[in-house]
């Protein structure tokens, strides 16, 4: 039994993730015995430079199990030295792993036996992914087996939706037309016992303070 096909590379996985969100690297590798260790490693730095160090241990594996299957399909065929290559896409919610190798077949899942040392690395690749598939190369030659994870939101998308969910500050409006005048006080009495009260604050300040008159 062989993994679905999805129609390219835009199909579901990236459809529905705006561009502008959307982070990409992509590496080259020969198609040997150490490319899936350098995958892992090329893995784990690009997780570390976008933040997502959580998903770094699920995504090594992944990647790892992909690329060996790619690393076995490249051995049977003639083109030496071949190469393999990853791409890892980190759109929105998702973070989607792709794997290209120049063999046309299918990734096959094996029949699963409990005494055989190896043949489950698509029934892993299933197990952690939220879906996984495959699809023939735009190019012609070869094909893509990709997985999809779950993976958390921007940060600046995370603040902005936090800060959404408190209400707006009131906002004070300029008021339209002139001021209105202020009320001159006048009464003469008043004002001298005001101003009798002051001098009298004033001359029990210390000589020197800087308040005193």
């Amino acid at each position: 039994m062989s993994l679905p096909v999805s129609p390219d590379i835009h199909a579901p996985a990236f459809a529905r993730q705006p561009p502008a969100n959307l982070r990409v690297s992509v590496h080259q590798f020969a198609a040997v015995t150490t490319a899936p260790g350098l995958a892992r490693r090329h893995v784990a730095e690009t997780l570390r430079t976008w933040d997502l160090d959580p998903l770094t241990g699920t995504a090594e594996l992944l990647v790892s199990e992909l690329m060996t299957n790619a690393v076995r399909a490249s051995a049977r065929l003639d083109h030496h030295p071949s190469r393999v290559a990853l791409r890892v896409s980190w759109a929105v919610t998702s973070l989607i792993i792709e794997v290209w190798d120049r063999d046309d077949q299918p990734p096959v899942l094996q029949e699963q036996n409990v005494d055989a040392e190896g043949g489950r690395g698509l029934y892993i690749v299933e197990a952690l992914s939220k879906s996984t598939a495959y699809y023939p190369s735009p190019t012609g030659q070869g094909k893509v087996t990709w997985c999809l994870m779950e993976a958390p939101l921007p940060r600046r998308m995370t603040l902005a939706k936090s800060q959404a969910s408190f209400p707006p500050l009131p906002r004070r409006h300029a008021q339209a037309g002139p001021a209105a005048p202020l009320d001159v006080f006048d009464d003469m009495a008043v004002l001298r016992r005001v101003l009798d009260g002051l001098r009298t604050l004033d001359s029990r300040l210390p000589r020197g303070d800087a308040m005193r008159h």
